[in-house]
This record gives C-alpha cells, sequence and structure tokens, in this order.
C-alpha cells in the first residue's frame, strides 16, 4: 500500500493541495489495507497533510498499529466521536486541503472548518481515478471471484426445476458460492424469470419459474476484497425459437464488441459496438442500458461504458474516459421485452492493447 500512498501524494502536489481528508471506506482500505471498521459508521479517516495518517477508533488500535509504516502515521482516538480531534492539529498549517465531496458529510465540514484556518476544497474521484488501473494482482483477484462465480453458474444450473421459486434458486446459489472458495455475494443477486427479466435491475421475489420461460441470473462473489459479476440468461425447457433469435443477437453483440475493444478507445465507442449490431437488426430500442462499467474492490467502478453525452463537448462537466492497459470492466449487452429479456455479461481487461476475457465465455444457448 505504501506505493498508493506515495502516488497520491503525487496526486495532491499535481492538484497543488497540501493535504487531504479521505472518508469513503473502499477509499481508505485501497491506499492503506485498513478495513476492519463498520463500513456505516464513521470509525476511520485518512489524512494528509501531506503524510498520511490514519485515525481511528481504539477499538480497532491492534489492526491499524500493525500498518504503521515511514508512509503511514496512525492515531488513536479514545472514542469514535473523537477522531476528528487530531484536525486542529494535523491541519495547522495547512493552507489548501481537498476533501471527497461525495463522502464527507456537511455537519462534519462544519465540524472541521472549526479545527483548521485552511481553505477546504471539495474533489470527485481523486482517489476512484487513481483505482481504476489495475496492478497484475488486483487483476488475478478478480479474475478468481469471476472464475469461482462461473464454476457455481455451472453447479446452480444442475438443479434448476420448474416450480422453484427466484428466492430459493438465490439462497442455493449464495451456498454454492461459498462451497467454491467465494467470500460472499459482492451484491444481492439478480434471478428473473419470465417477464421478471425484461427488468435489468430487478428485485429477486417469490415468482416460481415455469417451463418455457427465459431465467436471467446476474450475480458475483468477492475474492480478498475483489468482486466479480457475471450475468447469465438461459431457458428452463425449450426455448422457443424467437427468444432463441433474441439470445444469439445479444451474444453477437457482446462477441463484436470485445473483438473490437482495445486501448484508446472512447468509452461511449466501446458501448456504440454492441449497439451498433442492435441498430443494424432493429432491435436498439430495446438495448436500454449502457454496455458495462468498471469493477474492483466496488462492483461499479470507472470506467463507464455508456452512450456519448448529448450536450456539446464545450459544456459537458466530466470528460470522455478512455479504455487503458490493466482497466476491468463489464460487457453486458441486452434486449428487453414484456415476455422477459437477455442479458450476458462478462468481465475484460485490456492485456496488450486488446481486451481479454477474465473466465470463460458465454458460447451458446443453455436450455435446462
Amino acid at each position: 500500500m505504501t506505493n498508493r500512498l506515495t502516488e497520491f501524494r503525487s496526486i495532491l502536489k499535481q492538484n497543488k493541495l497540501y493535504g487531504f481528508i479521505v472518508t469513503n471506506p473502499v477509499n481508505i482500505f485501497y491506499l492503506t489495507g485498513f478495513h476492519s471498521f463498520s463500513p456505516t459508521e464513521r470509525e476511520a479517516i485518512l489524512v494528509f497533510n501531506p503524510k498520511a495518517h490514519l485515525i481511528t477508533a481504539r477499538l480497532y488500535h491492534q489492526e491499524a498499529l500493525r500498518l504503521k509504516s515511514a508512509q503511514l502515521n496512525i492515531k488513536i482516538a479514545t472514542e469514535r466521536n473523537e477522531i476528528f480531534k487530531f484536525f486542529e492539529d494535523l491541519l495547522k498549517n495547512s493552507k489548501r486541503v481537498g476533501f471527497e465531496e461525495g463522502n464527507l458529510t456537511y455537519l462534519e465540514h462544519k465540524n472541521i472548518k472549526k479545527l483548521t484556518s485552511a481553505k477546504l476544497v471539495p474533489f470527485r474521484d481523486l482517489i476512484e481515478n487513481q483505482r481504476t488501473v489495475k496492478t497484475a494482482d488486483e487483476i488475478k483477484k478478480i479474475e478468481k471471484a469471476q472464475i469461482i462465480s462461473q464454476k457455481a453458474f455451472d453447479q446452480i444450473i444442475k438443479t434448476i426445476k420448474p416450480g422453484q421459486t427466484e428466492e430459493e434458486i438465490a439462497d442455493t446459489l449464495a451456498k454454492i458460492v461459498k462451497s467454491f472458495g467465494g467470500e460472499g455475494l459482492a451484491f444481492e443477486s439478480i434471478i428473473a424469470s419470465g417477464p421478471n427479466a425484461g427488468q435489468p435491475h430487478y428485485f429477486t421475489g417469490k415468482r416460481k419459474i415455469k417451463a418455457g420461460e427465459v431465467l436471467l441470473f446476474d450475480f458475483g462473489t468477492k475474492y480478498q476484497n475483489y468482486c466479480a459479476d457475471l450475468s447469465r440468461t438461459i431457458f428452463v425447457g425449450r426455448a422457443k425459437d424467437a427468444h432463441k433469435n433474441i439470445f444469439h443477437h445479444v451474444l453477437n453483440a457482446q462477441k463484436a464488441a470485445i473483438s473490437k475493444i482495445n486501448h484508446g478507445l472512447k468509452a461511449h465507442d466501446a458501448h456504440e459496438l454492441a449497439f451498433s449490431v442492435f441498430r443494424d437488426n432493429k432491435l436498439h430500442d430495446y438495448f436500454i442500458h449502457g454496455l458495462g462499467h468498471g469493477i474492483g474492490l466496488e462492483v461499479h467502478e470507472k470506467p463507464s461504458l455508456r452512450p456519448a453525452p448529448s450536450l456539446p463537448s464545450k459544456i459537458r462537466q466530466l470528460p470522455d474516459e478512455i479504455l487503458e492497459e490493466n482497466m476491468v470492466f463489464s460487457v453486458e449487452p441486452g434486449l428487453y421485452f414484456p415476455w422477459g429479456g437477455v442479458r450476458i455479461e462478462d468481465l475484460v481487461t485490456i492485456k496488450n492493447g486488446r481486451a481479454k476475457a477474465l473466465g470463460k465465455l458465454m458460447e451458446d444457448i443453455i436450455e435446462v
């Protein structure tokens, strides 16, 4: 983690910042390796001045002290509500200090201003941008998580029978994931049957699956804190010809996109690769989400493979994202109808300038 701290200090210098306040628990873990604290309570803060200081409560002092190094100082508060008391000393000579605008609360911001005369400057995605390009070790962990997820899928489809509920399948899947070495689910699984598969972000329910219907899986496990994300669409019983046709259009769109994704491609142009396949077949109106998203410590990270912005470039707030070597992201085209939908999702990284799948791609229709 030392290299990440050094790199982030260099980023602060580029942005003319003397210091920075990190409150997002995922970013604290990314920079320091500290993760045992609650992600929903304010139990740890990372402050740069410009050296890094990890502040946490006494109940976490043993793990925190193990992380102490020449690059990382540790400060222990007696109680959780006292972790801000160190700001007055740490930032007393600071002039310009950044903070995570999407995580620090308004009340916390007010309290910090009482403790320092530094100018507090909001920043978005400063650390998230650093996280976008993965190391070889990070890619290995994501790939391991994805392979575990694929093995779990291969196992769960052997158990599928008409009459099971979506929730029953989801519960069984969670157990299978752990049996293959997953650390649990990276997010709540989507098990969508029949018309429910026509809702991209459907909440798994009590509907019973029926023969002749589509069944969509969207799930992923974690491995050593890194996430997987896998979508597979199968058919319960014999698939209808019209549904088979849609499946093959989605599969072809995914293959077309993966074959042409490369280092230097704009993220929205990657989306267009799949969209054009659907447009050529007059199906583009049924592709209602972006092609994919980055993945790592969180299920949704940068980059975002979405349609091109409609605003003129002069007034866009965010620059075009460029796909780079060692980024990891999903490629998940889908088509959605009243009878259901088909989505196929895999993870790829850019290796030697080209897209490389992590794990095994889906090859053909599965009927169970």
